[in-house]
This record gives C-alpha cells, sequence and structure tokens, in this order.
C-alpha cells in the first residue's frame, strides 16, 4: 500500500498518527510525509525542519517539506495543485490529514485543501490533533501498543515543542491510553474516517 501523511507543521503527523504509521512500514507498505510549513512561529524553522526530517528517517518515511508561512497557510487552488501533483506521482491507497473539525486555521485549510486534491483516492482518515473541536468523533482505531513507547521516543525528538502540555508524556501516553479503552486494548490511535472503501487493517 502506498500511504501519504499530511500536516500543516513538523509533529503534526507523529502526533496523530506515528504509531499507526510504524504499523505501515513494518508490514512493508510505502510511506510519504507531506509537511506544509516549517513551523516558523513556534520556534526556529530550521531546527524544526531538521526534527522533521530525523523523525520520518528514523521511521522509515519518505518526507517532503514545503515553506507555506505558518499560520497562514492559505485555502486556494496553489496547495489543492501542489498536493495534487504529489498525489498523482506517490498514487496512495490511503492518506491521513487533519480533521476538518479544527480551531487552527492551518490544520482546518491543509485538511479541505487535501479533500479537494485528494477526490479520488479511496480512503482518507482525519487523524488527532490537541487543537480539535470538541465533536470531534472517532469511529476508527488502530491498536498501537506495540509502537507507544516509539512513538513517544519519536515525539520527544521535537526539543522546540517540549514545553508544551500536550507534548508532556504522561499526556501523550494517557491519550493513547484513553483512546486504547474504546476497543479494549492498551494503547490505540483515533480517527474519523472521511472515506474508507474496504477494512484493510494495519
Amino acid at each position: 500500500m502506498n500511504v501519504i501523511a499530511i500536516g500543516s507543521h513538523p509533529d503534526d503527523i507523529e502526533y496523530g498518527c506515528a504509531g499507526t504509521i510504524m504499523r505501515h512500514v513494518k508490514r512493508g507498505d510505502n510511506v510519504h510525509f507531506v509537511i506544509m510549513s516549517r513551523g516558523s512561529m513556534a520556534g526556529d524553522p530550521e531546527i524544526r525542519e531538521k526534527e522533521a526530517k530525523e523523525s520520518a528517517e528514523k521511521m522509515g518515511a519518505n518526507i517532503h517539506i514545503f515553506d507555506y508561512q505558518d499560520t497562514m497557510i492559505p485555502q486556494d487552488h496553489t496547495v489543492i495543485d501542489m498536493l495534487e501533483k504529489l498525489i498523482s506521482e506517490v498514487n496512495p491507497q490511503r492518506i491521513y490529514t487533519h480533521s476538518v473539525k479544527d480551531t487552527h486555521q492551518d490544520h482546518r485549510n491543509v485538511a479541505y485543501a487535501t479533500l479537494a486534491a485528494a477526490r479520488n483516492v479511496s480512503e482518507i482518515f482525519f487523524y488527532e490533533s490537541p487543537s480539535l473541536y470538541l465533536d470531534f468523533n472517532p469511529t476508527y482505531y488502530v491498536d498501537i501498543s506495540e509502537f507507544i513507547d516509539e512513538k513517544l521516543n519519536i515525539l520527544n525528538l521535537f526539543v522546540t515543542q517540549n514545553s508544551k502540555d500536550y507534548m508532556k508524556i504522561e499526556a501523550l501516553k494517557g491519550l493513547a491510553q484513553y483512546r486504547g479503552l474504546a476497543t479494549k486494548i492498551s494503547y490505540a490511535e483515533a480517527f474519523e474516517t472521511f472515506r474508507i472503501l474496504r477494512k484493510d487493517d494495519v
């Protein structure tokens, strides 16, 4: 399976679906990360880009980093065209992206751009972020019990963000444990499904 995971900033993908990505890589899937901005509003963009590249390398994912202005990623044809071109090259069967139910304008705009660019992709999942609206309603859960320690280690690579409460180890582990309760497993990542045509669990 070819998989694309899209994030507005470095660490978005890792927060929302690092464990799921590691399951994909373990079974031999081809994974691409798309980072829309270098996150200059929350740290040195060069350091943040370096963190993102190290994370992708450790997880075995290809990475594509763009330089849209942090907090000002537009919802327009330029973003859609760029994503559509990359989607055409990778030919993914599954895409992970932000939820449209997000208070952060970058996350929301990227989500809508993804839906337009990926209109012919058979599976699209919205992953979790700390800025979601309260009506985020996950219906798809992935068991990441095998990868929870690796996910925490990956998130610890983002040292520019370690002062944020939602990046604390106990918070990250607690969220995964809470999501695991929904399906009677130890740790899980939760997703809203925009479109799923088959049950090809990872």
